[in-house]
């Protein structure tokens, strides 16, 4: 099928012979040799590949040119074993799937082969446009795919979509799901997955062992139609299992390392309404596979009445606005793995201003804990676990030690305490020494080289403290959205309406820099998306996310801004991301670690870790943190965290100062060594050498070896000590 220099094409797929409909079978061995298909003609080429069209289902097929290796978007006949059943072999041929909601059922798949359709076809130079509509479903939308240099990019413009019946909605779009996908263990390779700060499933034979894969929304899931629940708790007070790590950017990853070939694909547009999917083997076929899927509108259960007695199907009134793009950067040879998928999405950031170069110089990070609260009589009463003297005093006996520099976040500064939340005046607690005494602080330890930024939650309120009438989130079916704790003294929280969250950081900021300091730590809202409702108007995800960018850029110009755990959409306004995970969700059917966000941001945006002082094993977090890059983290409290046992800090086990010190100072010692040695250096590879040895090289020259082994281990003719690590060049 020649389609070069064709402008237009119209396929009308009848449902009387869908049945039938012959796809055409892609044979490995001739692929192998280099040869394409005859029914796929040749739509675009770049530099280094090129880009087929099989018109009726919308399969591709992209070509490396220097290796003739080539990525899929359907299944080969080889790997089409006939177990499928017709759903499955229709998702598996179609180049884009939709979900259909029809009169509030959400089950339907819609798809290029088992439902009837017309695809009107348009080229250039760069690919084509596909036209496509459903006439069972009254519905359609247009595909735009186009090769530019060494990257595939597929978008859906948002005035394509239409939807014209009657009750007949489009649920989600996958664009080409089966792209790069492999069969049982006939590859070798992985998918990278944005876990934590990376995971890899390998595309080996699972034999069967998963009922589910890696499902997991960008920017975590939407607390605006989810129903709250609370964490597993020793007798009802103590976290017992971590939450799953909320994904941090829109990105995922195919590597096939037997073929050096790959790609890292970036969700770039509709990706605050999107899931990242990543299925190994066995889960419901035999194939490797991993795609983003965008939620273009949802169904939601609605109470009938106040006493929740009663309830509907629902399904939002509006679907979700805007494009769905993804852009999926080509990679090849040796950079088709997860270290050269990090590197090419820390140059996709730097080349599109999404992340700016920081300071990067060492500073260990030492945070503390004002004042809590526990109950007293009718009340409530302090309980103070470290006022600014003695954060003086912890500062002079640091320095005196040596520990040039500190970045301090500082918890529980404001009158009332902790969680005497939202926070819209400068205004600090009188039991840890007042407004005047703090800003003193702030400004004489600037002159030591010791940062203090005050800690602000702007997403949460405390209805026990504040009023929350009028500024409260409601969820899509107008029930207030709580947030349970079981915590011993405030119990519930609430998440604050964006704008309003806006209105308390600006009226805070303006009250904090007129005392003439500035810097400020923000919480909550940095890692945090949801829609909701307010009166009679409802508002998604992208709504909340434009609100808050707003906000953090416009504090961004005028305070020195650190963010907890930001979403990669705020990367550009932080001076440093705070809490940067080390590990990941550790679900099952992951088979590795991989330190891909720290290769990303290590040389541009400090980053810092959760807090040492909380880790069971300190040995092998600390070994992380050096392969990593990451700066270590210490919370700490003058007092005994045994004061904390009725608060709602009641899981903060240890934290008492004098505890740490000496840890405090060693580690101050060891990372500021390794500081210098690196720089502002940028990791360049990362390679897992043998069990439980792995190499970190950087942009200046230096290596580092780290040894998770208790024995010592030889590599590259370097000996490095077990649980240690060693540095060269």
């Amino acid at each position: 099928m020649a389609i070069k220099g064709l402008k237009k094409c119209v396929c009308v797929l009848a449902a009387a012979f869908l049945l039938a409909l012959w796809i055409p079978q892609l044979s490995l061995a001739v692929l192998a040799a280099g040869d394409i298909p005859d029914q796929y003609g040749k739509v675009a080429e770049s530099g280094n590949y090129e880009l087929y069209l099989y018109e009726p289902t919308m399969s591709i097929i992209l070509k490396n040119k220097a290796t003739g290796k080539v990525l899929l978007s359907t299944l080969a006949e080889e790997d089409d074993n006939g177990a499928n059943n017709k759903t499955w072999t229709a998702y598996m041929q179609s180049g884009v799937v939709l979900s259909a909601i029809k009169n509030a059922n959400d089950t339907y798949q819609v798809d290029l082969v088992s439902n009837q359709n017309t695809i009107e076809y348009n080229y250039d130079k760069s690919g084509f446009s596909a036209e496509i509509y459903w006439p069972e479903y009254e519905f359609g939308l247009t595909v735009n795919v186009s090769l530019e240099g060494d990257a595939l990019v597929v978008e859906v413009p948002e005035d394509s979509i239409v939807e014209n019946g009657a009750n007949s909605y489009i649920g989600t779009v996958s664009l080409f799901p089966m792209l790069g996908y492999s069969y049982l263990d006939r590859r070798e390779g992985y998918m990278f997955i944005p876990d934590g700060n990376g995971a890899l499933i390998y595309l080996d034979d699972k034999d069967g062992r998963y009922a589910s894969g890696y499902s997991q929304m960008i920017y975590g899931a939407d607390a605006g139609f989810t129903e709250s629940t609370t964490e597993t708790l020793l007798w009802g007070r103590y976290r017992t299992v971590n939450s799953s790590e909320k994904v941090l950017a829109p990105v995922f990853g195919m590597a096939h390392t037997d073929d050096g070939l790959g790609y890292l694909a970036v969700v770039e547009e509709g990706e605050k309404r999107a899931s990242i999917e990543a299925q190994p083997n066995g889960v419901m076929v035999d194939y490797n596979r991993c795609y983003a899927k965008f939620l273009v509108r949802r169904t939601y259960i609605q109470p009938l009445n106040n006493s929740n007695s009663g309830t509907m199907t629902s399904v939002e009134a509006d679907r979700t606005h805007g494009n769905l793009r993804v852009r999926y950067i080509l990679l090849s040879g040796q950079d088709a793995g997860y270290s050269g998928m990090a590197v090419a999405y820390r140059n996709y950031l730097l080349d599109n201003g999404l992340i700016q170069p920081q300071d990067n110089g060492y500073k260990t990070r030492v945070d503390f804990l004002g004042t809590e609260r526990e109950e007293f009589l009718i009340s409530t009463r302090a309980v103070v676990m470290t006022d600014v003297d003695q954060i003086r005093e912890i500062y002079e006996e640091l320095q005196a030690a040596g520990v040039e520099s500190l970045l301090t976040v500082y918890k529980g500064w404001q009158k009332g305490g902790m969680y005497h939340i939202p926070v819209s005046q400068y205004k600090a607690d009188g039991k840890i020494g007042g407004t005047g005494a703090l800003t003193d602080l702030i400004r004489d330890a600037a002159g030591q080289g010791y940062d203090v930024y005050l800690y602000n939650d702007a997403l949460r309120a405390n209805p026990e403290e504040s009023s929350t009438a009028f500024n409260i989130v409601k969820k899509v079916n107008k029930r207030r959205l709580d947030i349970d704790t079981k915590g011993y003294v405030y119990s519930t929280f609430n998440y604050l309406l964006p704008t309003r969250s806006d209105y308390n950081l600006d009226k805070f900021l303006k009250s904090y820099t007129s005392k003439g300091v500035s810097n400020l730590a923000v919480a909550g809202i940095s890692n945090n998306l949801f829609s909701y409702s307010y009166g009679s108007n409802y508002y998604d995800r992208n709504f909340t996310a434009g609100t808050y960018e707003s906000s953090i850029a416009d504090i961004s110009q005028q305070a020195s801004l650190i963010l907890e755990k930001p979403f990669a959409y705020l990367w550009n306004y932080t001076g440093a991301m705070l809490d940067m995970p080390l590990g990941t969700s550790d679900f099952m059917y992951e088979d590795e670690k991989v330190p891909f966000f720290s290769i990303v941001l290590k040389g541009v945006v400090p980053m810092y870790s959760e807090y040492v002082n909380f880790e069971a094993n300190k040995q092998e977090f600390r070994l992380q943190m050096i392969e990593a890059g990451v700066y270590p983290s210490f919370y700490v409290t003058h007092e005994d965290s045994a004061d904390l046992i009725y608060t709602n800090s009641a899981d903060l086990y240890s934290t008492k100062y004098s505890t740490y010190r000496d840890t405090i100072i060693e580690y101050d010692e060891d990372f500021r060594q390794v500081a210098a040695l690196t720089g502002d250096a940028m990791i360049v590879r990362h390679e897992m050498l043998t069990a439980g040895v792995n190499k970190v090289t950087y942009d200046n020259g230096v290596v580092f070896y780290i040894n998770y082994n208790q024995d010592a281990v030889t590599v590259d003719g370097v000996t490095i000590d077990g649980l240690s690590y060693k540095a060269g060049e």
